[in-house]
């Protein structure tokens, strides 16, 4: 059977211009979607920039969102030519559901760390106490935090697990107030054992006027008093006053000839 010039442009005519054509308003669609679709996660990003989403959350959020809309982009795309795309969207449904199960763990870490961005219970450069760690927030990623302890161990957290307990911020009131137990044993009067530990405080600029600096008797027996020292202070100074002000209650103690022991009381609750 010979092919006549006729034959060929019959076929060109039928199949080869009409699918050229389709090809070409594919392309077309695909070029023009992608241009759409970084121009909407710009302004996407403009808009959580000016509402101060964290960084890591701003590029997680763009980089699913650019997914989403590239993999919507081929499918209008391979409809546009003509192919079936009810199997590809059926295939990307059950890989996307093998994916999150796989990764539940961590999409349950990244929905914690997006409400721990959101809530802001502590900022980078907080002092907190999370779970049985004490440290600084170095940084606020999507699926962990990380403190630094004060000896300079770096310590990451998961999200979950950090939105599932209580979150201590020692840094957020701007003051903590140091709770000190003087025990002063042998003869001496109450009033004797106050003007004491209020010179001690005295001139200490690091301690703050308002609220004021209390000294309360907490015990009293045969064999002495026991008072409370309290002094309010910046979080920065915390640990630095507490040490200065037990050396200087020695100090005091021993130029008065009287015996004593100073506790630093750490709260537990």
């Amino acid at each position: 059977m010979s092919i006549t010039w006729d034959d060929v442009r019959e076929f060109n005519q039928q199949y080869l211009l009409p699918f050229g054509v389709k090809l070409l308003l594919a392309i077309a669609i695909f070029i023009v979607g992608r241009w759409i679709s970084k121009a909407i996660l710009a302004a996407l990003d403009r808009i959580m920039a000016r509402g101060k989403l964290d960084v890591s959350l701003r590029k997680f959020l763009g980089d699913v969102a650019y997914a989403v809309m590239f993999v919507v982009v081929v499918i209008a795309s391979l409809d546009t030519i003509g192919l079936k795309t009810t199997a590809v969207v059926a295939v990307l449904g059950a890989a996307g559901l093998a994916v999150g199960l796989a990764l539940q763990g961590s999409l349950s870490n990244f929905a914690a760390g997006v409400m721990l961005i959101m809530l802001r219970p502590y900022k980078v450069g907080d002092a907190v106490v999370i779970g049985k760690y004490l440290g600084r927030v170095d940084v606020i990623k999507v699926f962990n935090t990380v403190l630094v302890t004060a000896d300079h161990r770096e310590v990451t957290i998961p999200n979950a697990t950090i939105i599932a307990a209580p979150i201590e911020n020692l840094t957020a009131l701007g003051h903590r107030r140091v709770d000190l137990i003087v025990t002063i044993t042998g003869a001496t009067t109450i009033d004797r054992a106050k003007g004491l530990l209020q010179d001690v405080l005295a001139n200490d600029e690091r301690v703050k006027q308002q609220p004021p600096a209390t000294v309360d008797v907490a015990e009293v027996s045969d064999a002495g008093v026991k008072l409370y020292l309290r002094p309010w202070v910046a979080v920065d100074s915390y640990q630095q006053v507490a040490a200065d002000t037990m050396e200087r209650v020695k100090e005091a103690m021993e130029s008065a000839g009287l015996k004593y022991s100073v506790q630093l009381q750490v709260p537990t609750a």
